[in-house]
């Protein structure tokens, strides 16, 4: 959780305790609905703390998401590369290459027709 999330969460604390305290003050007071008021107005700051809880955890999910398919992408960039690096162990020299597999240079170690 962030300052500042932190910071609006201790406000939604103290307007929730003291709205709280002025709801019980109006019902000492001998004034009904006014304390229903402050009361039905304490949850208002209660609720905003839970989104604010909420907010964190959507992002806490997102970045962890977002570093799953960045590992996603990593491991199939390796595989990639890896397969590539497979299809190349056969390439045995330029000759064979430039003659798309029919010629192989006079040094070369796989020397046999592979066509």
């Amino acid at each position: 959780m962030t300052r500042f999330a932190k910071v609006l969460c201790a406000i939604y604390g103290a307007t929730a305790l003291f709205l709280a305290w002025a709801a019980v003050q109006s019902g000492m007071a001998n004034s009904p609905w006014i304390a229903v008021l402050f009361a039905a107005a304490s949850i208002v700051p209660i609720i905003a703390w839970l989104r604010e809880a909420e907010f964190v955890d959507k992002e806490a999910e997102a970045l962890a998401s977002s570093e799953r398919a960045a590992r996603v992408r990593e491991n199939e960039e390796r595989r990639a590369i890896r397969e590539a690096a497979d299809a190349l162990q056969h390439v045995c020299c330029e000759r064979w290459w430039t003659s798309l597999g029919l010629d192989h240079d006079p040094t070369c170690a796989k020397q046999r027709r592979t066509a």
